[in-house]
């Protein structure tokens, strides 16, 4: 669920963005002074002193402490420069408090109150750097645009739009929408501060004519807070990316997008298929392409609660803390253990880079408390968030590395088995590439993905397998 190896922000450089506020983390986890602000999500509070030791300062219960106070330790900052915070993520100086989600520079502060306008239409937009390997006369835009948000109210969200050089032609350029892999739920956590770097094939996509717009998910860079996970929202963010590049660029741009999503983004791009035809009429979606995605949310939380490292137990804590906001059906105390709701407020504080790090190593029972599969809204929630079980009328490529230890390659065997095939009757292509994990699949699919768009965008049939085909490795 995280970004490819080569896109990952250095998990020090988020360890040094943690030192002008999670300093207080492990203090409070231990029953120390807390030095964070009260997080901007109301029910989460600050981070509560005591729930990992005992006034005496020992650990309160060695079975179930230890692993998240190594979680806390390990979110304990390595630095306190605010030079070595990634410059991007700030501009000009912290408000006081501000603990470690850098503040965005103006760009991102929409007006106050936003003027009420559609989704996709353009709040503003300015030049970004492109850099190097990418084709002549390439320009490329950081954008704030409107979009909907999960409860239907108007919302900015910022996101990147590049653009070929050149003459395109006469019905203007297609577009192909990219949706990220998770980042993080902190404002911080948006591509768009570290420019177009983090966007796959983009040579190769601006060199076949197409615009290239990158959203950034609600909440994150413009302010707000990121549903993660939430198949609605995402996908109402990507397509509102293609109205907004296509507002920027004018008669330039057609209506004939290709959506382009990997792990939380393959979901993004599935669930922005199932909703095109009725949000967003206005474009033509000819194609979504879908990359180790994150489509059974059911399959993120543990069956069971093992004592062995689990390696998605980081991915299930931020949803359920997420979602706890976004939906507020359940209280976290019905799911997580106290030590874990110590830890929350970090959730809205760092990236993903340094909370997966500081989880490595931990098993789920040290996050999740055993009666949690009776919080039947939880489960109805991470259903609902299951993409397939509405049919799609444009053609879908998925990609699936054989070796893929968050997105296993049987999970998503069954989503496109069962329910994109089985129930939707759409058309499929699923590809597995052998060997391949949830980093290196997006290398390794390049080729086909690219060819797979450069065939939809010119109007070519798409192939309708619906059963499992080996690339060559």
């Amino acid at each position: 669920m995280a970004p490819p190896p080569s896109n990952r922000p250095k998990v020090a450089s988020r360890l040094a963005a943690l030192a002008l506020g999670v300093s207080g983390l492990l203090l409070a986890a231990c029953g120390g002074p807390v030095s964070l602000a009260a997080p901007s999500v109301p029910h989460r509070g600050a981070l509560a002193p005591g729930l990992l030791a005992d006034p005496a300062g020992t650990t309160a219960s060695a079975t179930a402490a230890d692993g998240l106070l190594a979680v806390a330790s390990a979110l304990a900052p390595v630095a306190t420069s605010a030079a070595e915070l990634p410059a991007a993520a700030v501009s000009g100086t912290r408000s006081s408090g501000s603990g470690v989600d850098p503040v965005p520079d103006p760009f991102y502060q929409p007006p106050s109150p936003l003027p009420p306008a559609p989704p996709g239409t353009l709040i503003r937009s300015e030049p970004i750097p492109v850099g190097p390997g990418l084709p002549a006369g390439t320009t490329a835009y950081r954008v704030l645009y409107h979009s909907e948000s999960l409860a239907g109210t108007d919302v900015a969200v910022s996101g990147t739009v590049v653009v070929p050089g050149g003459p395109g032609p006469a019905t203007g350029r297609p577009i192909v929408s990219w949706a990220h892999g998770t980042t993080g739920i902190a404002g911080s956590c948006a591509p768009s501060l570290q420019g177009i770097g983090s966007i796959p094939y983009l040579a190769q996509l601006l060199a076949m004519g197409a615009i290239v717009t990158a959203t950034d998910y609600a909440g994150l860079g413009a302010p707000g807070l990121d549903p993660y996970l939430v198949g609605l929202s995402e996908a109402r963010t990507v397509l509102d990316a293609a109205r907004a590049a296509r507002a920027l660029v004018g008669s330039g741009a057609s209506d004939a997008v290709v959506v382009l999503g990997y792990s939380q983004g393959g979901q993004a791009a599935l669930f922005a298929g199932q909703i095109a035809p009725t949000y967003a009429p206005d474009l033509f979606l000819t194609g979504e392409v879908s990359l180790a995605p994150v489509a059974n949310v059911t399959e993120l939380f543990p069956p069971t609660l093992g004592n062995t490292p689990d390696p998605l137990a980081v991915y299930a804590f931020m949803t359920a803390v997420n979602w706890s906001t976004v939906y507020g059906t359940y209280p976290l105390s019905q799911v997580l253990t106290p030590e874990a709701i110590a830890l929350a407020p970090a959730v809205d504080q760092v990236c993903a880079s340094t909370l997966s790090t500081a989880f490595a190593g931990l098993a789920a029972d040290k996050v999740f408390l055993p009666t949690w599969r009776r919080d039947r809204p939880l489960q109805r929630l991470a259903e609902l968030n299951d993409a397939g079980g509405t049919p799609t009328r444009a053609p879908i490529l998925v990609a699936q590395g054989s070796a893929d230890p968050l997105v296993p390659a049987p999970s998503t065997a069954a989503l496109v088995d069962g329910r994109l095939c089985g129930t939707d009757h759409d058309t499929v292509d699923y590809v597995v590439f052998p060997g391949a994990d949830h980093g290196t699949v997006v290398q390794r699919a390049q080729s086909t993905v690219v060819r797979w768009i450069s065939a939809r965008l010119a109007g070519e049939p798409a192939g309708n397998s619906c059963t499992t085909n080996v690339a060559p490795s």
